[in-house]
């Protein structure tokens, strides 16, 4: 195989290509949200640790009136005396003690320090700190591709599209350079579903295209089977459902009945199944993926879809439960889970007009609209937009085909075992020898 051309050189600090729109940001334009966010004892020195970390990326040259030592020092007393949760103080003193010798700070203890105040951050509900940072971490540390592309998946899940597109390329670029085969086809990956969420479903092909061929390549079995996956999802979105199918089944016969991903696969076909309208097979499938998931933005995805096709079957006990737990899990979403909750109400309310539950669908529809059109889903606005307008004159929003089929009879088959095995695995024993209920 003929090798790629590379250069010996090390990988450029600011490479001309990548320089814009990523070159640091002055702090008096974004640096504000953490006064909004962070509270009042703590707000002055995150800000001060964002300057830092932003004027020692510019380089030296550039750096010096802000990185003093002797204004470091006390900056560095001041932070500990401070009296700030753990959480936030060590990073902060991380910060001031690396930048303290700039000629001698490492990106790693820099970048990782931000990190930990992103996490932090996060765990406050201060959804633009943590960004900040995040983004901070990444261009401390330029080379390393893989936070370039953490940067690219948080701003995509923040409903940042163009920002997120800007760092996915630049960690897909970066890869190449350093032969992180990984992270290059995570990139390629993370870009493909970028565009199919904007409903730019030939660029997302031509993304996820390239990241298939390259973990064939490589031999990259566990991100063949991701990029299979989320073809197969692209597939559904084009109404190519043959081919769709077959990726289904393609990709469960990479995974095998024990993967850590089975459950996603099982509730992405039921979502396939749904919007053909083959309810029958996708509500004992959802059923199934519940028990092994316990993230609250994948439970309610899951409990949303069961309310959609419970509805739809005309199962109402079944509807009533799903439903119920879904809108207490609406209400607890992290700033990281918040992007699946217009496509959950959009299925919530078409649940609730298979019933004739009209002002809950009403309700859930318009709450969906709001939603997808704040996180720039078009297409979900559209959909959402739509069958409110159904559900306004009474009509029928839903068309059910009954019969099942093969292969699909065979699919679901092979889910349910496999999910209620795994399901099985993970609870206590009850005192008959079963499993707890």
């Amino acid at each position: 195989m003929k090798r790629r051309r590379r250069s010996d050189a090390a990988l450029p600090r600011s490479p001309l290509e990548l320089s814009y729109p990523l070159e640091v940001r002055g702090p008096e334009m974004e640096g504000s949200a953490i006064l909004d966010e962070v509270p009042p004892d703590a707000a002055p020195f995150v800000l001060k640790a964002l300057r830092l970390v932003y004027a020692w990326s510019r380089g030296p040259d550039l750096a010096g009136p802000m990185l003093r030592r002797d204004e470091l020092a006390l900056w560095e007393r001041e932070v500990v005396a401070a009296g700030l949760e753990d959480g936030l103080w060590e990073p902060l003193v991380t910060i001031a003690a690396g930048l303290k010798q700039p000629e001698r700070a490492g990106p790693d203890e820099i970048s990782k320090a931000c990190f930990v105040i992103s996490e932090w951050a996060l765990g406050a509900d201060a959804e633009s700190t943590a960004l900040l940072f995040a983004e901070a971490a990444a261009l401390a540390w330029p080379e390393h591709a893989r936070y370039a592309w953490i940067v690219g998946r948080m701003l995509r899940n923040h409903g940042r599209p163009r920002e997120a597109e800007i760092w996915l390329r630049r960690a897909a670029r970066v890869a190449v350079w350093c032969d992180d085969w990984e992270t290059q086809d995570l990139a390629l990956n993370s870009l493909g579903n970028l565009h199919a969420q904007q409903g730019s479903f030939s660029e997302a092909l031509h993304y996820l295209t390239r990241a298939l061929k390259l973990a064939r390549r490589q031999n990259m079995r566990e991100r063949e089977g991701a990029v299979t996956h989320d073809l197969f999802m692209v597939s559904v979105f084009t109404g190519e459902y043959t081919r769709a199918e077959k990726l289904a089944l393609s990709t469960f016969e990479i995974y095998g009945p024990e993967h850590p991903s089975l459950p996603k696969l099982a509730h992405d076909v039921a979502y396939f199944w749904s919007q053909q309208g083959r309810f029958a097979a996708s509500l004992p499938v959802l059923q199934a993926v519940l028990p092994l998931l316990s993230v609250p933005h994948e439970r309610l995805r899951v409990l949303a879809a069961t309310a959609r096709a419970a509805g739809a079957c005309a199962d109402r006990g079944a509807y009533e439960a799903a439903w119920k737990e879904a809108w207490e899990a609406s209400t607890q979403l992290s700033p990281e889970g918040k992007h699946v909750l217009p496509s959950a109400l959009v299925d919530m309310g078409l649940g609730a007009a298979s019933l004739n539950e009209w002002s809950d669908a009403a309700e859930t529809l318009t709450l969906a609209a709001g939603a997808a059109l704040e996180r720039g889903m078009h297409e979900t606005v559209a959909q959402a937009e739509s069958a409110l307008e159904m559900v306004r004159r009474h009509e029928k929003v839903e068309k059910v085909w009954r019969a099942t089929g093969w292969p699909a009879a065979k699919l679901v088959d092979a889910f349910v075992r496999s999910l209620d095995a795994a399901a099985a695995e993970r609870a206590p024993a009850s005192p008959m020898g079963g499993r707890a209920t």
